[in-house]
This record gives structure tokens, C-alpha cells and sequence, in this order.
């Protein structure tokens, strides 16, 4: 375990923003997480965990803690579980599955960041989440300095939530499991996957990969963390209104309510795709998604997400969170 100094976090993370971190290090096993994060506690560090940055927004003034990189990585098969480390890329985890002709996550394909961070979010797209495959994870609890075996039930799923976001630094993340299927069948109930030609693995995978690509910034030449606000879980009541007053609007059953289509609002009803601060604007094929160019700052994305933050409430009476995790 080698702990570095001052190291940039913005190369990192995939708005390509952020200062440094006072002490930086890179874990690749179990026992090198428990090292970095005992020193953290005999150094009163506040301590970052890290993935592939994708779902995060470092301030420009950096970390002053211990940012702790997951690197662990390994991929292994059994039966139709596969079973990753949560440094593995998610995408190439998908990838495998649908090499090895197993159903479940291809939906999922394209999805930035780490099979780590992947549970922590219950990650999803186009009709599929994670909770929907996911067998179990090993966590570490930093209260009782062991490896828990969490099920599916105990990561308490929720849209874009889990156990794991419920109560911050107590668990990392550091193996998955997923059961997939060979006998699978498509899930095309979005409308972008409704004209796949076979629906076979191979062209699902093609075609989602190609619908995101269409929606999402050039991470080439453009930072983002992909959507950047949660879609808002409104009453039922509330959501009466809203179809009332805009008979397009999406909608989707939740658990606690009805599902909004913030992207729907803020194109249909409020027309402010392209809305900038900076170098932050609302993409302009997607409102749901920050984009940043190379020289924008954490403050002008942060400025431009309160600002959509205030017109959500002031002209629909509604409040909208980050998906995108905050690190001041």
C-alpha cells in the first residue's frame, strides 16, 4: 500500500473536475482497504472512496481526507452466476454476459463506472436495475472491521438507492454477484429498444449502446456524470395535476408514488435545454444530463444545477435531488 500526496482527482472522475487529494492511495485487495482505511483513522482523515468517478463532482479546492481507489478486480463464472470485483469496469461485465449468452443486464450496457459503485445506486436504465439480477455483494463494515455477505433483500433497493446509500461509510463495496439467464427473454417496454431486429443479445447491447450515444456528451472532448438529477417520485394526486396540464408527460408507477419525466419537464414544459453557467450547460439532447467543457469548475455545475433546482420549484412546484454525488 503506497499512500501519495497531492494527487489531482478531476483525471479521475468523468466530468474531468476537481482538485486534489490531500493523500491519495489505490486498494487492490481486502486487506489493503482495511490498511487505508485504519490509517485514515489513526491520521483523523475523512476518508473518499473512489470507483471510476463517474457518478461524483470533486470541488475544485479537492479533498482534504484520504481518497481511496478501488482497483480490486476479477471476474469469475459459475453456472449462469457471474461473480465480479468491484473494480472491474460494469460495462465489461455486461459485455462478458452477453458473450456468454446470459440475459439480464444487457440493458445496462454503456453504463460508466465500476461493478463497486453499481449496487451503491442500483444503477439502471431502459426498464432494467440492478436489484432486478443482483444475487449478493461482499461488503466490508467498517464497524466491525469484517466482510458481510449482504442478499438482495438486506441492500434495501430503491429507485437509484440502497442500503449502502442509506448509511454513507459504513460499507464498501468489494465483490458482486449476479444471477443472469441463458433462456432470457428481451425487455424492449422503452420505446427506444421497441425496433431491435431479433432481439438478440448482440444487437440489444448494439442498440442500447447506440441510444446513449445519442444522449449523452462525447467524453472525448466533453465531462459528465451522465444524469445528473433524479426523476421526481410525485403523489398521485400531484401527478393528476401535472398530466392535467401537459396530457404527454411519462409517468411510471414508484413505489412511494408516481414517476416523473424531469427530462420530459424540462424540455416540454420549461424549454431549457442548453441552459448554461460557465462552462456547464444542460445537454441538448438529454435536460436530465450535466455537460462540462474541459475548463469549467465544479462551482459552474453546481451553479447551473441549483439554478434548474429553483425553476423546477418555482414553476412546478416540485423538488428535484442530485443523482450526482456532491464532494466539497
Amino acid at each position: 500500500m503506497v499512500i501519495e500526496e497531492n494527487v489531482p482527482i478531476g483525471p479521475l472522475t468523468t466530468f474531468f473536475i476537481g482538485g486534489p487529494a490531500r493523500y491519495f492511495v489505490r486498494v487492490k485487495t481486502i486487506e489493503e482497504l482495511q490498511q487505508s482505511l485504519d490509517y485514515a483513522r489513526d491520521q483523523n482523515l475523512a476518508t473518499l472512496i473512489l470507483g471510476g468517478g463517474s457518478n461524483v463532482l470533486v470541488s475544485d479546492a479537492g479533498f482534504d481526507g484520504l481518497v481511496i481507489k478501488i482497483e480490486m478486480a476479477g471476474v469469475e463464472r459459475d453456472g449462469d452466476t457471474l461473480i465480479a470485483e468491484a473494480g472491474e469496469s460494469w460495462d465489461s461485465l455486461v459485455e462478458r454476459a452477453v458473450a456468454d449468452g446470459l440475459w439480464g443486464v444487457e440493458n445496462l450496457s454503456g453504463i460508466p463506472g465500476t461493478v463497486g459503485a453499481a449496487p451503491v445506486q442500483n444503477i439502471g436504465a431502459y426498464g432494467s436495475e440492478i436489484k432486478n439480477t443482483l444475487a449478493w455483494v461482499d461488503a466490508f463494515d467498517t464497524r466491525s472491521g469484517t466482510v458481510a455477505r449482504i442478499d438482495n433483500a438486506g441492500c434495501a433497493f430503491g429507485y437509484r438507492t440502497s442500503r449502502f446509500k442509506k448509511e454513507p461509510g459504513r460499507f464498501v463495496v468489494v465483490r458482486a454477484a449476479f444471477v443472469l439467464d441463458k433462456n432470457g427473454a428481451p425487455n424492449a417496454s422503452y420505446k427506444d429498444l421497441a425496433e431491435i431486429p431479433g432481439f438478440n443479445l448482440g444487437e440489444i447491447r448494439k442498440k442500447v449502446l447506440e441510444v446513449r450515444a445519442g444522449k449523452f456528451p462525447d467524453l472525448k472532448k466533453e465531462g459528465t456524470a451522465g444524469s445528473f438529477f433524479l426523476n421526481p417520485v410525485v403523489s398521485a394526486q400531484k401527478a393528476a395535476g401535472l398530466l392535467a396540464k401537459y396530457p404527454d408527460l411519462p409517468q411510471f408507477n414508484a413505489e412511494n408514488g408516481v414517476k416523473v419525466s424531469l427530462a420530459w419537464l424540462l424540455d416540454r414544459a420549461l424549454g431549457i435545454k442548453g441552459l448554461s453557467v460557465g462552462g456547464a450547460r444542460l445537454f441538448e439532447r438529454q435536460p436530465l444530463v450535466i455537460s462540462a467543457s474541459r475548463d469549467a469548475h465544479s462551482r459552474d455545475v453546481a451553479e447551473l444545477a441549483g439554478k434548474v433546482a429553483d425553476l423546477v420549484r418555482d414553476k412546478l412546484q416540485i423538488d428535484i435531488e442530485p443523482e450526482v454525488k456532491i464532494i466539497n
